[in-house]
């Protein structure tokens, strides 16, 4: 508004001048005009007088003239620039030598001229010598022109007029600017700066996080276009916030999934997301972990940990070290806890569309899982003793009928054949004995310091147990272990590896099968591999079979998902490693590896001071 009004007061200003100026012009030329028409009248009442040689009427007539307030001086000029007669008397006598005189005495034209400083328009008009002047003027040819008629008008009225005309076109321009100005001041403000109000409260509610605010549309002009576009910009990003609200709870929803405990740190040692393994293993809830210092979550400090007493993730991130794995203990609310923190760098989401460096956690209770761990052993034990209860019963129904029969033949004097009938029996109590003896070895907690192990008889009575389960499933165990194989670590162990990766090969074979054993010497190392017929795993499964918690059993009944997770575990203790070979509808065949304590090139020095 002010612009436009500068721009119409400089405009109004301008034309105000080129009109005053053509107006003040166009005046003067009518009046010159005018007062050439007077000078005429003037001259020819003059010319008349002296004609007639009535000196006192041109004397009345110059005074007459005089009198007028428009009219300044009237002068009657000879040839020589004499005032003869005047309207003041002081000015007769008086010479009048100007050059716009001059020019019109020479040229014997009228002139008329405006002397601005005096504010006087001076007309002059050569009086003619005429035949009627001759007499006294002389001839023509001689005295061409008999004098000069000069009258000066006075302007001031021309003046006033002039300025009261430009202050009236002023005063007129200013009342239009005033009125333009307040109709553009109303239209702008229905059309524009109304709807662009609207439009700035609507942007401060979107901004407030009012998702849902529309702005009510009228018209069909810019304002209504732009708040058209601006609800259909709401509308979008109403839907893309609620997309990413659903990606975020989707995505909270995966890593609450997750049992090991999940966090993610920013460099400030702040929390900036957790899971709920996380928050049951802190024992907090989730909004005192969110924004919290990590070292207050999981220590219970309010300073950061000693970087010489904790290996802490976000130092080592500073450091440019991660990934990295390590144990901790962790403040829990039963007490302290033993984890196990494997941390990797992470670009996170910052709150001004940038992202900072950040760390996350995954955060494994070995407390927990060495419990998890012991009731998977507890319940395969269970399991297996069941089966070997149905085993032991065989023999014991075997030797209560050979003790019945020879109890019989001593009574009938057939000393002989009782003999024979009490090693029957010894032979079955022996076999259940060695049957119950690999139940009690299998039960023995796993060795903290390794020993040479007997592979070739080690085995084979693992796998006596599973007769039951075998013959319940439909499959049979082929054994072929090479004699003398042996391999450092633990009874206990070797056993539970052996019976988890058999029963494994039973539950893959709903039908039944054939499940194969086999013991080698491989260069340097001892294999054990242990293969089915079974329906095989998937090779976008291969990757995840040795993962806690994760099952698909072929044959349908349920399990814990630690079976293999524990196999790896015993292999990895023990120095050795485990692969997989599998092919869909063909079987599975799982192979381990151990260093081989008899091979010379292989040997460490505990192995060559236990080997022979």
């Amino acid at each position: 508004m002010v612009t436009l009004a500068l721009v119409l007061i400089c405009l109004s200003a301008l034309f105000l001048i080129l009109v005053a100026g053509t107006y003040r012009a166009r005046i003067a030329s009518e009046q010159e005009r005018a007062s050439m028409q007077i000078n005429s009248l003037l001259q020819a009442a003059l010319e008349n007088a002296m004609l007639k040689r009535d000196l006192p009427g041109l004397h009345a007539i110059i005074d007459d003239l005089g009198r007028d307030p428009n009219i300044v001086a009237v002068r009657i000029l000879n040839p020589d620039l004499e005032t003869r007669f005047a309207s003041d008397p002081a000015l007769e006598g008086t010479v009048l030598d100007l050059p716009e005189i001059r020019l019109a005495l020479e040229s014997r034209k009228p002139q008329a001229i405006s002397l601005q400083d005096s504010g006087v328009e001076r007309s002059i008009n050569p009086v003619l010598n005429q035949d009627p002047c001759q007499v006294c003027h002389g001839p023509m040819a001689d005295h061409p022109v008999n004098g000069l008629l000069v009258v000066d008008y006075a302007t001031g009225a021309l003046d006033a007029e002039a300025r009261q005309t430009v202050l009236a076109l002023a005063s007129l321009g200013l009342a239009v600017i005033g009125a333009t100005l307040l109709a553009s001041w109303l239209v702008l403000r229905r059309t524009v700066v109304a709807p662009l109000r609207l439009l700035e409260q609507g942007t401060e509610r979107l901004a407030a996080g009012d998702l849902a605010h529309r702005i009510a549309v009228q018209g069909a002009d810019e304002p209504a276009r732009l708040a058209d576009s601006f609800n259909q910009m709401a509308g979008r990003l109403d839907q893309t916030v609620q997309r990413l609200d659903a990606a975020g709870r989707i995505l909270q929803a995966l890593i609450d999934a997750i049992p090991d405990g999940i966090r993610v740190i920013g460099p400030d040692h702040r929390v900036l997301q957790a899971n709920a393994a996380f928050a049951r293993h802190a024992g907090l809830r989730h909004d005192q972990i969110i924004g919290h210092p990590c070292h207050l979550t999981s220590h219970h400090r309010d300073t950061p940990c000693p970087e010489t007493l904790v290996l802490c993730p976000l130092v080592e991130a500073r450091a440019a070290r991660l990934p990295l794995t390590c144990r901790q203990m962790h403040q829990g609310p039963a007490g302290e806890r033993h984890v196990e923190v494997a941390a990797a760098p992470i670009a996170w989401p910052g709150p001004d569309g940038t992202t900072i460096p950040a760390v996350v956690e995954s955060i494994r209770d070995l407390d927990l899982q060495a419990k998890l761990s012991q009731e998977q052993r507890l319940s395969e034990l269970g399991l297996l003793a069941a089966g070997l209860a149905h085993e032991i019963h065989n023999p014991l129904s075997s030797i209560s009928l050979l003790l019945e029969a020879a109890e019989a033949d001593l009574a009938a004097g057939r000393a002989p054949e009782a003999t024979q009938r009490l090693r029957s029996a010894e032979t079955e109590v022996q076999r259940t004995l060695k049957m119950t003896n690999s139940l009690l070895s299998l039960c023995m907690p796993p060795a903290t310091e390794a020993v040479l192990l007997d592979i070739d008889r080690i085995v084979p009575e693992a796998l006596s147990i599973l007769t039951f389960q075998a013959r319940q499933t439909g499959c049979t165990l082929q054994v072929d272990i090479a004699p003398g194989l042996r391999l450092l670590g633990s009874d206990s162990d070797l056993r539970m590896l052996v019976t988890n990766l058999a029963l494994n090969a039973f539950h893959a074979m709903p039908k039944g099968g054939t499940v194969q054993v086999r013991g080698w010497r491989d260069g340097a190392d001892v294999a054990l591999s242990i293969a089915d017929q079974g329906i095989g795993i998937a090779p976008e499964d291969q990757s995840r079979i040795f993962l806690p918690f994760w099952t698909r059993r072929a044959d349908g009944s349920p399990g814990r998902g630690l079976g293999l997770s524990i196999v790896q575990a015993i292999v990895t203790r023990w120095g050795g490693r485990i692969a997989v070979q599998s092919q869909v509808g063909v079987g599975t065949t799982f192979i381990v590896h151990w260093p081989d304590p008899d091979a010379v090139d292989a040997r460490s020095p505990s192995a060559q001071a236990i080997a022979p």
